[in-house]
């Protein structure tokens, strides 16, 4: 009796200590949200109130009509939904190879390809600008788009994913004639499906939040995507706080829409443990 008793207790203070750290990561997104519901001589108030005294929806509608918000939007759409397709289409295909197929050289090629993900960024951003410029590429989508498709992280991710499926069943689909795409599109995938909605999470948060590389490779105004474009407005706005809330929000909402709708994939990958070594 003193045993579950105190392992009731244990679980009480773990759940309160939990709860009470989700609630302080929460908060700052919720004041953030508040915020950009009130009248400007409201966002400071203390102490803090969440429900604002009056819901001004003004706000948003002076951040999408009255700056350039809509072809920040614009700009990180085009260029989150090609590396998207991109980065899923080549990270599967070559994590498939190297879980599945056999040839010379494979584990060797495998440890080079991942011995990229060592390199930090900062490392590789003059080079690339300059490469880029050789090419003509800068002040394009095409300097943006071309480096994020090809992940070293993501191909890794999928091959554990392809890892943990039993090699039996390519093999009995193979001895019923089935090729490697067959495979890789009817069995693989489907099999995968919650390793491939977190491949999908991921890749867009990184793309969508990505802020070093607009910086460095777009400086035309037109070319702007949202983190760096965000960065403007915040600076064009720096006293008038709930109109810069209203814009965090606007730039968080897609993140938090796609989330919503993967979440039950997402966190299915980890209480299956989808990362197998």
């Amino acid at each position: 009796m003193e045993t579950k008793v105190k392992t009731m207790t244990q679980r009480c203070i773990a759940t309160l200590l939990v709860g009470a750290l989700a609630l302080a990561c929460i908060f700052p997104f919720l004041w953030m949200v508040s915020a950009s519901f009130k009248n400007e001589v409201d966002v400071m108030e203390f102490p803090i109130r969440l429900i604002p005294r009056t819901v001004n929806w003004n706000n948003y509608a002076t951040v999408w009509l009255k700056s350039d918000f809509p072809n920040y939007y614009r700009n990180s759409l085009i260029v989150t939904g090609i590396t998207l397709v991109g980065t899923i289409f080549l990270s599967t295909t070559a994590a498939y190879g190297f879980a599945r197929l056999k040839f010379r050289g494979k584990n060797l090629i495998f440890g080079v390809y991942l011995a990229t993900l060592m390199v930090p960024v900062q490392v590789t951003l003059l080079p690339k600008y300059i490469y880029f410029g050789q090419l003509h590429l800068n002040n394009t989508f095409y300097a943006l788009i071309l480096p994020g498709i090809f992940s070293a992280f993501n191909t890794f991710l999928m091959r554990q994913y392809y890892e943990g499926i039993p090699y039996e069943l390519t093999e009995a689909a193979q001895i019923d004639g089935a090729g490697h795409f067959r495979i890789f599109w009817q069995i693989m995938l489907p099999l995968t499906k919650s390793g491939f909605v977190t491949l999908l999470l991921f890749s867009f948060t990184w793309t969508w939040n990505d802020y070093i590389n607009p910086l460095i490779y777009c400086n035309k105004e037109e070319l702007l995507t949202l983190t760096v474009g965000l960065q403007r407005f915040q600076q064009a706005q720096s006293t008038h706080y709930a109109l810069i809330m209203a814009g965090c929000t606007l730039a968080l909402a897609p993140l938090i829409l796609l989330f919503l709708f993967t979440q039950k994939y997402f966190i299915e990958s980890f209480a299956s443990s989808g990362v197998k070594g």
